[in-house]
């Protein structure tokens, strides 16, 4: 019971994130719908049409795990039928053995059974078992009639949820279609555009007004976790017993495998000759990829920011922290409790110009690191 309502508790949560998800993309769309008609800086059109992408994408993805869960739900209405199933045809088989032998004998054995005692007190001892066969006989009906309905239940139940497991499936279709019709449409636009030096700085000064505001939030969860430790307050549903983040170091699991295509630290840009630095590495890999996370923590931030895309940062405890973006489906929520090596999204191109790839950052208090000298 603990279980299913488990079950139903994060079924319960997916749903209104998709609903709130979908609010958003019907805003994004109305807002979309005018960009057509006014805005001719096709990079701004690329931005809203990616962020609408980013948001379906997390759609798609909370649906699929509302399918699961609805499969995990039937398996366990399909054994708990099958047990109460196998219940009833006992007890109906116990049932109808007696009813034979009630057929066979009847009321004259019984009663005959109780005149050939030898003694008041045998006839009494005798009179009292058959009543307690009677008895039990009832209570054998009674059992009967309950499992019948039970069945019945559960067989109402199984078409209930087997119906919203067909409609979340049908769901998951329509925004499959959408997400690759919203996808040919953004990467028909990325071919219009023509990269300016103005653009490629306007790109650049987004991503550090982006970085300033992670840092901010980092900031804000530091400040919170060392109130909390003030006042003994838990603000997430586990607690940081687990091992300590910074020994960790070299032997953390790659989050995705693939190719670094671009490097941790300052680099000069060949075609703009500009300068930039990097606050984390980017990892060209295949659209749909699994991503998972380094190290076991909690999940503390799910956001869409127009350079970085759909990313989760996952808290490490004791300042520290894992950045992932880029991403396409996200299969956590904000304060989930996650292991290492968990599948918490898949590698997508949200923010990204330049095709699918996971952008990897690791801070520990408010400083950046190098994610290669930290993975093994």
């Amino acid at each position: 019971m603990f279980g299913q309502n488990k079950i139903e508790q994060k079924y319960s949560r997916n749903e209104i994130t998709i609903n709130r998800l979908e609010k958003e993309i019907n805003d994004l769309k109305q807002k979309l719908s005018g960009m057509y008609k006014k805005e001719s800086d096709i990079a701004k059109q690329v931005a809203s049409l990616d962020h609408e992408i980013a948001l379906i994408a997390r759609s798609k993805g909370l649906l699929e795990q509302q399918n699961k869960l609805l499969s995990v739900k039937i398996e366990t209405i399909n054994q708990e039928l099958s047990y109460t199933k196998r219940r009833l045809k006992n007890l109906e088989q116990l049932y109808a053995e007696r009813l034979v032998y009630m057929y066979k004998y009847g009321r004259i054995k019984n009663l005959e059974l109780i005149l050939t005692s030898s003694s008041l007190n045998q006839a009494f001892v005798r009179y009292n078992y058959l009543k307690i066969i009677a008895e039990q006989d009832e209570r054998t009906i009674r059992s009967i009639k309950r499992k019948k309905r039970r069945v019945e239940i559960l067989h109402k139940k199984l078409l209930a949820e087997k119906k919203l497991q067909e409609e979340n499936l049908r769901d998951k279709r329509v925004k499959e279609k959408k997400y690759r019709q919203s996808k040919t449409q953004k990467n028909k636009l990325i071919k219009k555009i023509k990269w300016t030096e103005s653009l490629y700085q306007r790109q650049i000064s987004q991503k550090k007004r982006e970085r300033q505001k992670i840092k901010e939030m980092l900031l804000g969860f530091d400040r919170k976790r060392q109130r909390n430790k003030r006042l003994a307050v838990n603000d997430a549903p586990v607690n940081f017993n687990f091992s300590d983040f910074r020994k960790a170091k070299g032997k953390l699991p790659w989050p995705v495998r693939g190719k670094v295509v671009t490097k941790y630290g300052k680099y000069r840009d060949p075609k703009f000759k500009t300068y930039v630095k990097n606050t984390g590495i980017e990892i060209r890999s295949v659209l749909g990829t699994p991503v998972k996370s380094v190290f076991k923590g909690v999940v503390r931030m799910i956001t869409y920011m127009p350079v970085y895309g759909n990313t989760i940062i996952v808290d490490h405890g004791k300042g520290y922290y894992t950045l992932y973006s880029h991403l396409d489906e996200i299969y956590v929520h904000k304060n989930d409790p996650i292991r290492t090596g968990q599948i918490i999204a898949t590698v997508g191109d949200s923010g990204s110009l330049k095709g699918s790839k996971l952008n990897f950052e690791i801070y520990g208090n408010q400083k950046t690191f190098n994610p290669l000298y930290w993975l093994r």
